[in-house]
Parts: C-alpha cells; structure tokens; sequence
C-alpha cells in the first residue's frame, strides 16, 4: 500500500518534546551568570566610552586601560562614535534588562519570552560589526592577538542569540510553572473581589 509520511521535525523545534529542549537548568545557571557578570563589564568597563572620565572610577580606568594594552582592543582604544551608539543602548535597554533577565531565568518566568527574544536579537546583532571590526581591523599587531579578542567578544553574540532562539521556539520556556507569579498574582486578585 501507500505509505504515510511523517512530519519533518528539528532537534528545536515547537513540536520537540520539552525534555530535549535546551532551556534547562544547565542553560538557566549560564544565562543567569551571564547576567550577573555582565553588569559589572557594562557599568565599570563599556560605560566609558560614553560616560564622562569625571564620572568614571581610577580603578575602572585602571582596569579597561589593561584591557586595551592585554587584549589590543581598538573599538575600546579608539571609541568610534557607531561603537558609541551600541554603547549607548547597551547602557539604557541591555543594562536594565540584565537585571529583568536575571530575575526571570533565576524564578522561571514564562513572561521573559518576548523581552527575552528582543534582547537577545539586539544584542546578537549588535555583535556583528563588533566581530568584524575585530576581524579585519589594521590596529590588531598579530593574529594571536585578533583571535584572542574575537573570542574575548564571542559569547556577547552566541548567548543572546541562544537566548532568543530558545525563547522564540518555546510558548512557555519554563512550562506550566513558569506562569506560578502570573497566577498567584491573579488568584489574589480574585480573593480581594
């Protein structure tokens, strides 16, 4: 007789039993400790090319000083004003969001989905021109050099694309549970009725 083809499905895909989606703890404590250590980077280190040196700790100057002389970095050395501008949404959309994150991946909370999907492609595709100025920039002295600083960058692009990959594929990232806030908050407005 005739056969019955089955449908097509991938590894991530929306019909891939939860238990082999990725959004688990393992990915959880990554991102969360993504988050953690990214605000201290962005306040201490990023900040300053838009931040006035008044504003700016010594110690802070000290530290992204090494980091331009260790790793060669020419968007931090030379500050080119579209670095600026990333910079400068980093510090009101990504910096807060951090934050936000943290307490959604940390609590398993389903309404991180959505802020979660445009943080990770903002942040994603702001690590593009990012990766390719250090990939063909003329200030980098060797290739050791370019390479080291591409990977120094790397996990800024993978994580937040991981991000919104994992959320946009999954209506519930943490399933039924991950609603507990958004129906304990409306049982209690239930009870006060």
């Amino acid at each position: 007789g005739t056969s019955v083809r089955q449908p097509v499905t991938f590894p991530l895909s929306p019909s891939t039993p939860r238990s082999t989606m990725a959004l688990n703890a393992t990915f959880r404590a990554v991102v969360c400790v993504f988050f953690l250590t990214h605000i201290p980077a962005t306040i201490l280190m990023d900040s300053q090319a838009i931040l006035p040196a008044s504003m700016v700790p010594g110690f802070a100057k000290e530290l992204l000083a090494f980091h331009i002389e260790r790793h060669h970095d020419p968007l931090m050395a030379q500050q080119p004003v579209w670095f600026k501008s990333l910079i400068l949404f980093e510090m009101l959309f990504q910096l807060p969001f951090f934050f936000v994150g943290f307490y959604a991946f940390y609590m398993r909370r389903n309404w991180v989905r959505i802020p979660g999907i445009v943080y990770g492609v903002h942040t994603a595709t702001t690590l593009l021109p990012i990766l390719a100025e250090i990939t063909y920039s003329k200030a980098m002295p060797t290739k050791q050099a370019r390479t080291v600083l591409f990977y120094i960058y790397l996990p800024y692009l993978i994580i937040p694309a991981l991000i919104a990959l994992l959320l946009a594929l999954e209506e519930k990232p943490f399933g039924k549970a991950g609603d507990a806030g958004a129906v304990q908050r409306t049982g209690d407005k239930a009870k006060r009725r």
